[in-house]
């Protein structure tokens, strides 16, 4: 179960218990599917929900409350009230900033979130080369994993790919592939998905070979995928060849240079499959 105590396959003192999920609710739109996704997961899992909204404070002129304040009033109760209905835990945030995805970071991190879960709309590259999204902001200052949710279709593929990284030698790279093979089997044990792994390499690198990739991430044959070219493209052709619902990826670096790579990389992921993405650190 989600909320279960996650051991890594190969160190048993390398755990994450994942009890609290931090829902962004944007009041900018009336399609919210991270809520839809976060609602689920909390009914099939035991999770407790943690509801954030944030919007412009009263207006200069008139100290009324703005329009988006009363919007994401109006989402947030109707969303305690589904959640209540549902039988799930939950305890609603409205808060009042210019900047909100940066104060969606201060918040998960106040509230000891064990995983963020974001709306994310496709941009074109050219959008996102010209400035900073939200998205962007969230993998690169969230202290916690962020699931980045496209729509509101049900994971009915029951599938997850995994991104690893089974070359490197040093910890961080180590323990981080570790982490990511534990969320894919518990997605896997949580939801009956299959599990699948990928791992990309270019000219320079000598590829895994699959059987023993196999046995690292516990899965079949047939589920570990070796690919030569670059991670973004490889991940996302890969994801919509085999139709699956969740991408997992990670990072050991959100600041600076590797900050922006990990960004662009989950970004450029993101924008070209219909799947949601999963980052972990």
């Amino acid at each position: 179960m989600l909320n279960h105590p996650i051991t890594s396959p190969s160190s048993g003192n390398n755990t994450m218990v994942l009890n609290k999920i931090f829902v962004i609710v944007d009041p900018t739109t009336d399609e919210q599917p991270a809520f839809e996704r976060a609602l689920l997961s909390a009914k099939m899992t035991g999770t407790r929900l943690h509801l954030y909204a944030c919007a412009p404070g009263p207006s200069r002129d008139s100290g009324e409350a703005s329009a988006l304040e009363l919007k994401a009033r109006e989402l947030l109760d109707a969303f305690l009230l589904r959640c209540q209905d549902a039988g799930v835990e939950a305890v609603d945030e409205l808060e009042q900033g210019a900047n909100w995805s940066q104060s969606a970071v201060r918040a998960a991190a106040r509230c000891s979130a064990s995983m963020i879960f974001k709306n994310s709309f496709e941009h074109r590259d050219v959008q996102r080369e010209m400035r900073p999204t939200s998205d962007f902001t969230l993998l690169r200052l969230a202290s916690c994993p962020v699931l980045l949710v496209k729509d509101r279709r049900d994971w009915g593929h029951r599938r997850v790919l995994a991104a690893v990284n089974t070359g490197s030698t040093d910890n961080a790279h180590i323990k981080l592939t570790n982490q990511i093979i534990s969320f894919a089997q518990n997605f896997t044990d949580a939801y009956g998905s299959d599990a699948h792994f990928v791992t990309a390499y270019n000219n320079s690198n000598r590829p895994p070979e699959v059987q023993e990739l196999a046995g690292i991430c516990g899965a079949p044959t047939e589920h570990v995928h070796v690919i030569k070219g670059s991670a973004a493209p490889v991940i996302s052709a890969l994801a919509d060849e085999i139709e699956v619902d969740l991408i997992i990826i990670g990072t050991v670096g959100r600041s600076g240079i590797k900050g922006r790579v990990v960004g662009n990389t989950a970004e450029k992921i993101l924008d070209h499959t219909e799947a949601d993405v999963l980052v972990v650190t």
